[in-house]
């Protein structure tokens, strides 16, 4: 199987029961080993399908369309659609609305369900689920301070709040501000910023706990859970907390016993919640879990990275969701 970023022209001509959409508003200037380029705000679930799948792709990156056709997407079964990120590819996603506007065949990730998955949509959205603690999201527009601080006052918001700029994701934050006088201090970018309720979501030995699950169709997978002695839970945290603590490594790996994570049946009812009203066909969402039991949600959306897997062999337990979630994503495009 090709890597969709190492893009092969000559394979547009045939017929394949798959067409793999990929790209972005902004041509992709970062390189990957094996030649092509690298798309941010594009998912990674195409390494799923394994070494034998038959799939064609199109790039919709400016500096690939100006100088290769379009295929047409009518010559296939279905269309998978890796541009994920409404906030960094609105137009591309646009574009590929308009090309699937006749088209009769599956889509996988509608363009139009990915627009509504912005961090304030989605909050919107998932308001109201029982047993979810849904934090308030306020997207501030263009930048612009008075206006910014006016929002905010008027909605209300308690702070402290998690500034950020719209369209990034893995930890990548302004900043945590405690009122307006900082908020107005982090307005950084001329672009339009988020601001997220703070929720305190320390388990009872005082460490930070993120979750995360993929859903494709109507199967969730766990992925893994990783900790942190910070609030800003990530990958990173592995290597640099994590793999010294034999107790919580064997505490991630008992949630394997089960494909879609030992959890509470609570806990497995608020992510199927999360799938019957986010509208994709798949994504990740990453959540808390409160000392109260109440699922703290961080974000659902379908730019969430199912790959890497750690080298360390002390994490090797984490790969046994590699096979449930290519059967669910196999199932998912109709194939064996």
């Amino acid at each position: 199987m090709g890597n969709p970023w190492d893009y092969d022209f000559s394979a547009i001509g045939r017929t394949a029961p798959l067409l793999i959409v990929h790209g972005g508003d902004s041509d992709p200037a970062v390189k990957s080993q094996g030649g092509g380029f690298l798309g941010r705000g594009n998912s990674d679930v195409y390494k799923l399908l394994g070494e034998n799948a038959v799939f064609d792709q199109v790039n919709l990156s400016k500096a690939f369309q100006n100088n290769h056709p379009r295929p047409d997407v009518a010559r296939f079964e279905r269309v998978l659609n890796l541009v994920t990120d409404p906030d960094q590819h609105k137009r591309t996603l646009e574009t590929l609305e308009k090309m699937l506007r006749k088209y009769r065949g599956q889509v996988i990730n509608r363009p139009a369900a990915v627009l509504r998955t912005s961090r304030d949509q989605v909050a919107k959205r998932l308001a109201g689920i029982a047993g979810l603690h849904v934090p308030k999201v306020i997207r501030l527009r263009s930048g612009k301070a008075d206006a910014a601080v006016q929002a905010v006052e008027r909605a209300g918001f308690a702070f402290p709040g998690i500034l950020r700029i719209a369209g990034t994701h893995t930890g990548n934050i302004v900043g945590i501000v405690a009122g307006l006088d900082e908020l107005r201090a982090g307005l950084i970018d001329a672009g339009d910023h988020v601001l997220t309720e703070f929720v305190d979501f320390r388990s009872a030995d005082g460490l930070y706990r993120k979750y995360r699950f993929f859903v494709f169709g109507p199967r969730a997978v766990f992925r893994h859970m990783i900790v942190g002695d910070n609030w800003n839970v990530h990958a990173r945290d592995r290597v640099r907390f994590m793999v010294e603590l034999p107790h919580l490594l064997e505490e991630e790996a008992r949630l394997f016993e089960r494909e879609k994570g030992a959890f509470p049946a609570r806990v497995h009812a608020v992510v199927e919640a999360v799938r019957q009203r986010l509208g994709l066909d798949f994504f990740g969402v990453d959540f808390g879990i409160s000392q109260s039991g109440e699922v703290v949600l961080f974000e659902a959306n379908a730019t969430m990275n199912f790959f890497p897997f750690m080298p360390d062999p002390r994490f090797a337990y984490i790969e046994r969701c590699l096979e449930p979630a290519q059967r669910a994503f196999r199932q998912l495009l109709g194939q064996p």
